[in-house]
């Protein structure tokens, strides 16, 4: 099996899992008698595990093998999953969805260091694209089958079907992902750790990297557990047309890997940079504006195509900051992208009903422009 073939295939599961839940929030609250305010948190319950997991399992991957460590994440990620479809109480649904997180932590940074260990930087962003469409597939099916799926059975069902995935995966990596031939690794040691982190953010580009992944995790992602409460609000939408506005954000992103290879034959990625913050902007201004969820979901298509033109820019730098350390450069990026995924609702939440969906939206479109033009200028400089 393809190496590329096989990477896509776990980025997949990963990202099949990680947004599962977001159209279901309201399903969910009422079948666990909860509120939705906290049940939209199991994001953040998502995001923060797998935010902090990442230094660590990037460094470990550095350490005794990136293929390994795949391995072992895609299984913590089955017995996760397995918890989740299961759980009785919303309690249990956190701890599961806790463990999910974390064993995600280790899938996706891995898959692209990978990636970064087996071919140059020239073909570098279009192998990575590759990944990325496996991810933005996974995000896809995601949202648009757990609204479907949920409305004419149940979300256990649809936490099921994560199992599924994730087991696919696993058994595929056993046989076909083998370690890359002739590495040098040194054994793993915090001293090991925490000196490749340092020389990593010694690297004048990673402060750039780094906060630019964090604000658009935050800001994109964060609205996301709102979306289908916010429809119902509205009386203009529930779970099932929550989950096709959320797959908009992911056509955005396959549309994106459709056209990355011509346009970065007709512009420099600081040009990407710039345009994508200037895209998502538009994007995000749209969603607030229309009122009716089939323009809400055309707006996310922009705000998709415009955020990967910035993060996967970012995904391609971020390989590249120490590549004897590239577990831990990239372990890094995805620890701040989560990060900010994990802060995002916990914004939104409070900008929500304390400003309303309009301004609140708005300013998150004046920021994403900002990020873009500031990324560019910062990477021009450094």
């Amino acid at each position: 099996m393809p190496l590329l073939a096989l990477l896509a295939l776990a980025a997949f599961s990963s990202a099949y899992s990680i947004r599962i839940l977001d159209p279901i929030v309201p399903e969910v609250a009422r079948d666990l008698a909860a509120e939705v305010t906290t049940v939209a948190l199991l994001s953040t319950a998502f995001a923060l595990p797998c935010a902090l997991g990442q230094p660590v399992l990037g460094a470990l991957g550095d350490a005794i093998g990136k293929a390994r460590m795949i391995k072992v994440c895609l299984s913590l990620l089955a017995i996760g999953s397995i918890g989740a479809t299961l759980a009785p109480s919303v309690e249990l649904l956190f701890a599961a969805r806790i463990l999910t997180g974390f064993a995600s932590g280790g899938i996706v940074p891995l898959c692209f260091a990978t990636v970064g260990d087996r071919f140059g930087m020239k073909d570098r962003q279009v192998a990575l694209s590759r990944i990325v469409s496996a991810i933005i597939t996974g995000q896809l099916l995601g949202a648009i089958g757990a609204g479907l799926l949920a409305s004419a059975t149940s979300w256990r069902v649809v936490l099921a079907t994560t199992l599924i995935a994730s087991l696919l995966a696993l058994a595929a990596a056993s046989r076909w992902l083998h370690p890359l031939p002739g590495s040098v690794r040194k054994p793993f040691t915090i001293h090991g750790m925490l000196t490749s982190y340092a020389r990593v953010l010694k690297h004048p580009r990673a402060v750039v990297c780094y906060s630019a992944v964090f604000v658009e995790g935050m800001v994109i992602f964060g609205v996301l557990p709102y979306l289908a409460a916010m429809l119902e609000a509205d009386g203009t939408g529930s779970i099932r047309e929550a989950g096709f506005i959320i797959a908009g954000m992911a056509v955005g992103g396959i549309l994106y890997t459709l056209s990355v290879k011509a346009m970065l034959q007709r512009m420099t990625y600081l040009s990407l940079v710039r345009w994508g913050g200037l895209v998502c902007a538009v994007g995000l201004l749209w969603l607030a504006l229309v009122h009716t969820w089939p323009p809400k979901a055309f707006a996310f298509i922009v705000v998709g195509f415009g955020f990967y033109m910035i993060h996967n820019s970012l995904q391609t730098q971020a390989t590249e900051l120490v590549p004897e350390a590239r577990g831990a450069s990239v372990a890094l990026h995805a620890f701040n992208f989560f990060l900010g995924q994990a802060v995002g609702p916990v914004l939104y939440g409070t900008g929500l009903a304390s400003l309303g969906a309009l301004t609140t939206i708005s300013i998150s479109a004046a920021i994403m422009l900002l990020l873009g033009l500031a990324t560019a200028a910062g990477f021009a400089r450094r």
